[in-house]
């Protein structure tokens, strides 16, 4: 019955024990970490998404409205989850995108995400 472990990825990210099934924005504050969400956690903005890098299994299922919004704003790799969204079931490592999303407007700027995942 141990802690599970967060790891925020980021310039200013920390890590940590937190307590089971807080969310990744719940996570993220009790280690001192300001994950952005600008909506206030209520699924109806992308700013506290994140990048699962490890221990994607050991985060809640994915729900429609999350689906639906992640969706939305093209954000539908199945490693992007709304940090305020995304309970904690055990050992997680996620990436924390330093900018804001912006939807892409044209072809070309649609590329920028791709790049600095870390994945294949």
């Amino acid at each position: 019955g141990r802690m599970p472990r967060v790891s925020f990825l980021h310039p200013q990210g920390r890590s940590g024990e937190v307590e089971l099934n807080l969310t990744l924005l719940e996570a993220a504050k009790t280690l001192g970490f300001e994950l952005n969400h600008d909506c206030g956690g209520n699924a109806s903005c992308t700013t506290c998404r994140v990048e699962v890098q490890m221990g994607g299994d050991n985060l809640s299922e994915i729900d429609f409205d999350e689906q639906d919004l992640l969706d939305r704003e093209a954000l539908s790799e199945p490693w992007h989850r709304l940090g305020c969204q995304a309970r904690v079931l055990g050992d997680v490592v996620v990436r924390v995108p330093e900018t804001k999303w912006v939807q892409p407007t044209s072809a070309s700027s649609g590329e920028v995400g791709k790049r600095g995942t870390g994945l294949p």
